[in-house]
């Protein structure tokens, strides 16, 4: 399976070539809604998304691991926290567990599903307390969400150009999420104290979720984000007439 950080570089990409004058580039081809299309849709994602795993500079795509994020501030339930110059990694190896366009319907949706290893680095400075225990400090951090599973599912509609011409877009999309652990490596807490370090560390993986329920939405929210303006950005340049046959 394809991973997610493919997709967004190959929708990337599109947009950065022929994309540019509404038409799919030489090795992709339209699908037939009538004719196997899932399959088709499948297909061409499958034999174009190995050759942008590392992006292309000559064309202005970067690679998208590690991901730059805004600043995150939490601020509250006895807890300052904040995580300034972060980045996330591991997008690359997600793994693309589902992609479903139910295009020709009613009501057209959009479906995709991803799962896998995020590790977020940034400088952290906290103060506060985890349930009971205070905890301050400030330095370089590390926070491992471990089998995260995003989903993010959109109603799909229609725009016209200034030329008339109809394209897809995702609106109102929503997501949710589920993490089955996070790991917290945070460094200079207690200003070096390493034994007060040590069990605060211990105290908040082990009580993580409580950290996670506050720090996951934003970071989250921004992960949809890029992923969601990616694949507008690939729609709107791509009329619906050049990426599908057999659509009315």
């Amino acid at each position: 399976m394809q991973s997610l950080i493919n997709l967004v570089l190959f929708v990337t990409f599109l947009c950065n070539t022929n994309a540019e004058h509404g038409q799919l580039p030489s090795y992709m081809k339209k699908c037939d809604l009538k004719h196997g299309f899932s399959d088709c849709v499948k297909a061409q994602i499958e034999k174009s998304l190995p050759l942008f795993t590392k992006g292309i500079p000559e064309l202005g795509v970067p690679s998208t691991d590690p991901v730059l994020l805004d600043d995150i501030r939490l601020d509250g339930n006895g807890l300052n926290l904040s995580f300034t110059n972060a980045a996330m990694h591991g997008l690359s190896k997600c793994l693309l567990t589902q992609l479903k366009v139910d295009i020709g319907t009613e009501e057209e949706e959009f479906d995709l599903a991803f799962k896998g290893n995020l590790s977020l680095t940034a400088k952290y400075n906290i103060d506060g307390k985890i349930l009971i225990l205070p905890i301050v400090g400030e330095g370089d951090a590390t926070v491992i969400a471990q089998n995260i599973e995003v989903n993010i599912q959109s109603k799909l509609a229609h725009v016209k150009d200034s030329k008339g011409q109809s394209h897809l877009k995702l609106v109102t999309p929503n997501y949710k999420y589920d993490i089955q652990r996070t790991i917290f490596d945070l460094k200079n807490l207690f200003n070096g104290n390493k034994e007060l370090a040590a069990t605060t560390l211990t105290f908040a993986n082990e009580n993580w979720r409580q950290l996670m329920d506050d720090l996951s939405p934003p970071i989250i929210k921004q992960i949809v984000r890029t992923v969601v303006k990616a694949i507008n950005k690939f729609f709107s340049k791509i009329a619906i007439s050049d990426m599908i046959s057999g659509y009315n």
